[in-house]
C-alpha cells in the first residue's frame, strides 16, 4: 500500500471518534451503542452526500481524501483557513468562545470557496463540509507522532514538529470546541433535548523529582570538595554543608521536602486538593532517586493522604520504552502505598505514541497525565477532557485514561523564558478555555521550584490559585 494514500480512520477508529464526540456533546449513551448518537434517534454518517439517503434528522460529515492526512503534515505554517464563530453555528447562537475556528481538513471536493463549514439543509440534515471526524481522530490518536520522525534530545516528539504548533492552534482545545459547535446544531434538530453538562475541574499536580539536593551523601561530599577546591565559593560551601546535614540527619527540612509541604498548604488554603507523583527509581544521570521506605517519606505520604491529597506514580527516566523497568518501579510504589490502582506521569514527559499508553495499560495503571509538551503549553491532544486513547497501530481502544497536561511551570520559565506576569496570563487564559468547554485544567508545579531563582514564580503561583479556585 502506498503510505501517502493511507488513512488511519478504520471502522474501529470511526466508531471511537463518534463516541468521543458524543461524550463531549453531552449524550448519555451505553457501551453497546456504536456511535453514541443512538439515544437521540439521530442518524450520523461519515460519507459523501451522494451516498446518503435519509428521511430522518441526520448529521453528515463529508470525509476528506486519504492523501490529505499526509499533506496536512507538510503544509506551510499558518496556511489553514479560519472561520468566524458566527459561520459555524446556527444564526443567533453564541458559543462560550468567540475565537475563529481552524479547519484542518475539508471534505473531498469542498473548500471554503465552495461550501461553508456546516449548513442545515431543507430535509433536516446537518452537513459538515469541514471534516470534523478526521480532525478529531487526528488530534486524539496522536497519529502524526507515529508518522513524523522528529525527536528532541530526550526522544520526545517536540511541540514545534506538530501541526497544532505550526498552524497556530496549540493553545485551543479544538476537539472540544468542535463538539460544542455540533451540540448547537443538534439543538436545532431536537429543540427539547437537554445535553448532559460537563463540570469544569482544576487538577493541581506535582512531580516529586527530588527530595534532597544530592543523589547520595558521597555525591554531596564530591560537590563540597568542588566548592572548596575548584570554585572556592564560601557561601556555596556553607549551603552545601547545610544541605548535606539536612539530607543525612533531618530529611524533613530539605527545601525539596519543605516544597511538598508548602504546595499542599497552598492548595488547602484555597479549598483545593493536589496530586503528588512520587518516584520509585534508582539514582541515575537523570534521576536523583530516593528511598520510599524512609520513615520521613512514609510520614509525608501519610499526611498528604490524610489531608485529602492524591498520591500517584512518577516513573524514572529509563522507564521510557522499557516496560520491565516500568513494572519494577510500580511494584515498589505498590508496596509503599499498599495499593495497586493509581495514575501518574512520565519523568521528563518522555512519551512515545502509542507504546507508552500500552505499557501503562499492561501494568494496570489507571491513568496517564503526560500528554503535554515540555517546551510549549497548550493542548497536545486538542482536548482538556480525560479520554481513553486509541492505538493506531493495533486498531483498538486502550484501557487507560489520558488526563492531558495543559501547563507546566518549567515550560513557562525555562523553555519559554516568560516573566511571572506573562506566565500568570498564560495560566488563566488556558484555564478559561478549559472552563469554556467544561474540561479539566491540569497544572504541573514541581516541589523543587522553591529556590531563590523561583521566588517570583512561587509568588505568582500563590496568586493564581485563588483565581483557579473560583473559576
Amino acid at each position: 500500500m502506498n503510505n501517502r494514500q493511507y488513512s488511519p480512520l478504520t471502522r474501529n477508529a470511526l466508531s471511537y471518534t463518534w463516541q468521543q464526540l458524543a461524550q463531549r456533546v453531552g449524550i448519555d449513551f451505553s457501551k453497546k451503542d456504536t456511535t453514541g448518537f443512538e439515544p437521540l434517534n439521530i442518524k450520523v454518517y461519515y460519507s459523501h452526500l451522494d451516498n446518503v439517503k435519509t428521511n430522518v434528522p441526520s448529521i453528515i460529515v463529508v470525509p476528506t481524501t486519504d492523501i490529505v492526512w499526509h499533506d496536512l503534515l507538510n503544509c506551510s505554517s499558518n496556511s489553514l483557513t479560519w472561520v468566524s464563530t458566527n459561520q459555524v453555528v446556527p444564526s443567533g447562537i453564541k458559543l462560550p468562545f468567540d475565537d475563529k475556528t481552524p479547519v484542518l481538513l475539508w471534505g473531498k471536493g469542498y473548500t471554503e470557496n465552495h461550501k461553508p463549514f456546516v449548513e442545515l439543509r431543507d430535509d433536516k440534515t446537518v452537513v459538515f463540509y469541514a471534516d470534523i471526524i478526521a480532525t478529531i481522530f487526528f488530534m486524539l490518536s496522536r497519529w502524526e507522532e507515529t508518522v513524523v520522525g522528529i525527536r528532541d534530545e530526550h526522544e520526545r516528539f517536540p511541540a514545534t514538529a506538530s501541526v497544532a504548533y505550526k498552524q497556530g492552534f496549540l493553545d485551543r482545545p479544538i476537539v472540544d470546541e468542535y463538539a460544542l459547535i455540533l451540540r448547537e446544531w443538534i439543538r436545532v434538530l431536537l429543540p427539547t433535548w437537554t445535553p448532559k453538562s460537563h463540570q469544569f475541574t482544576v487538577k493541581l499536580s506535582h512531580d516529586i523529582d527530588h527530595l534532597a539536593r544530592f543523589s547520595s551523601i558521597k555525591a554531596g561530599f564530591r560537590n563540597l570538595a568542588g566548592d572548596i577546591i575548584k570554585r572556592r565559593n564560601i557561601s556555596q560551601t556553607r549551603q552545601t554543608v547545610v544541605d548535606l546535614w539536612w539530607q543525612q540527619f533531618n530529611l524533613a527540612l530539605t527545601p525539596q521536602m519543605q516544597g511538598i509541604k508548602k504546595l499542599a498548604e497552598f492548595s488547602e488554603q484555597n479549598g483545593m486538593q493536589s496530586t503528588f507523583y512520587f518516584m520509585a527509581t534508582d539514582p541515575s544521570p537523570y534521576d536523583k532517586g530516593y528511598d520510599l521506605t524512609s520513615s520521613v517519606i512514609r510520614y509525608c505520604i501519610k499526611e498528604l493522604l490524610k489531608n485529602g491529597h492524591e498520591i500517584g506514580f512518577h516513573p524514572g527516566y529509563y522507564t521510557f520504552n522499557n516496560p520491565e523497568q516500568l513494572a519494577k518501579e510500580k511494584s515498589r510504589l505498590n508496596i509503599a502505598l499498599r495499593k495497586t490502582q493509581y495514575g501518574g506521569r512520565q519523568h521528563y514527559l518522555r512519551f512515545q505514541v502509542p507504546n507508552t499508553w500500552r505499557h501503562w495499560e499492561q501494568i494496570g495503571l489507571s491513568y496517564d497525565s503526560t500528554m503535554g509538551y515540555a517546551e510549549y503549553e497548550g493542548f497536545r491532544c486538542g482536548t482538556c477532557h480525560p479520554f481513553q486513547p486509541f492505538d493506531v497501530i493495533k486498531n483498538r481502544i486502550l484501557n487507560v485514561t489520558e488526563i492531558p497536561l495543559i501547563v507546566m511551570d518549567v515550560t513557562l520559565k525555562q523553555y519559554r523564558h516568560l516573566s511571572p506576569q506573562e506566565g500568570y496570563l498564560r495560566i488563566i487564559t488556558l484555564a478559561q478555555r478549559c472552563k469554556n468547554v467544561g474540561g479539566t485544567f491540569t497544572l504541573l508545579w514541581h516541589n523543587t521550584s522553591f529556590d531563590d531563582n523561583w521566588k517570583p514564580w512561587i509568588n505568582m503561583y500563590k496568586l493564581v490559585l485563588p483565581y483557579l479556585a473560583i473559576l
